[in-house]
């Protein structure tokens, strides 16, 4: 691989970023955890970084970020920094690659240690999905090709958000008055969570609180808060069904993956929820998804993993991803 030496991999999201080495070996074990407001410019939050971490400056660097990325440059879809390759790559005096951290995530799939499944079969090799909430819905497709994995990005996070029930209908109908227009990212991420809970709140006459998605995920977890047990139960049943539907549009034989920085504390609750049900959901073709495998992401790092894989594949000028 060239170039040699220690490379510096980060998986950004709108309000954490995590940094890690990586060489021949994998991964560090010592990952940097960094508030992503701590610089509203991307080099000073990589000087930053580089300045926490003890080792020489990197051979090259991998950076997954939140938001969407067309020839090296992208933005944080929420939130304000900007990637350049092209100029990160002058500052740290090394090859830069930028990509989604879902395009990440997904070509983190097939080195990925920690799953649990929830329901379908046995993967069969062929097209693999990846979604997962966190500050927003990120989505990604991996494609076997010629011995490797092509990595399709998606944004498919901001399609319009389909009610599975009259419960969900009803609640689609305040979120639009709330907000206008509402996708599945609307509902499925951490602030879009804190939404919903609203929107259960009004649809039951009663006042929300103040509260935190951490606030509503634990206390949702047992029956002792209806609402937030509520949301829930209807958290999961709208992911159940975005994954439905995301299995469908990519034939998604090899399985689909749930990621993101939510879901792996609420593993248990996930497996028991209506999750599963509201993917095989699928009218004609339910007998073909019941087939298809679900798993969870419990992985501590799969972003800096998919991000180690990205730059190596790009190092050793492998499949180009798209």
């Amino acid at each position: 691989m060239s170039p040699q030496g220690q490379f510096l991999v980060a998986d950004i999201g709108a309000t954490n970023a995590r940094f890690a080495w990586a060489g021949e070996a994998g991964l560090s074990r010592d990952v940097l955890h960094l508030r992503t407001s701590v610089s509203t410019d991307s080099g000073a939050l990589l000087d930053l970084a580089l300045s926490r971490l003890d080792g020489p400056r990197p051979a090259a660097a991998a950076l997954a970020i939140a938001g969407p990325v067309e020839e090296g440059r992208g933005r944080m879809t929420n939130g304000v920094l900007r990637f350049d390759a092209a100029e990160l790559s002058s500052r740290l005096g090394c090859p830069v690659t930028v990509i989604n951290d879902f395009h990440a995530m997904a070509r983190a799939v097939p080195h990925l240690e920690h799953l649990r499944q929830i329901g379908g079969g046995v993967p069969k090799p062929g097209v693999k999905a990846v979604l997962g909430p966190g500050s927003g819905l990120g989505m990604g497709v991996l494609v076997p090709r010629g011995g490797g994995w092509q990595v399709l990005a998606s944004e498919g996070g901001h399609g319009d958000l389909a009610p599975g029930s009259p419960l969900e209908t009803e609640l689609l109908s305040v979120l639009q008055q709330e907000h206008g227009h509402v996708s599945w990212e609307t509902v499925l991420s951490g602030p879009g969570l804190v939404r919903l809970y609203g929107a259960v709140c009004r649809v039951w006459g009663v006042d929300p609180k103040e509260i935190s998605q951490e606030q509503i995920s634990s206390l949702g977890l047992n029956a002792d808060e209806p609402v937030c047990h509520q949301t829930l139960e209807v958290f999961f049943s709208v992911l159940g069904g975005a994954a439905g539907n995301l299995a469908l549009t990519v034939c998604a034989q090899g399985g689909v993956y749930l990621g993101g920085g939510i879901l792996p504390g609420l593993a248990a609750f996930a497996a028991a929820s209506p999750l599963r049900r509201r993917f095989d959901e699928r009218g004609p073709l339910s007998n073909m998804v019941r087939e298809i495998p679900l798993y969870l992401i419990l992985d501590e790092e799969p972003g800096l993993t998919g991000a180690l894989a990205c730059l190596r594949d790009r190092l050793n000028d492998h499949t180009t991803p798209v």
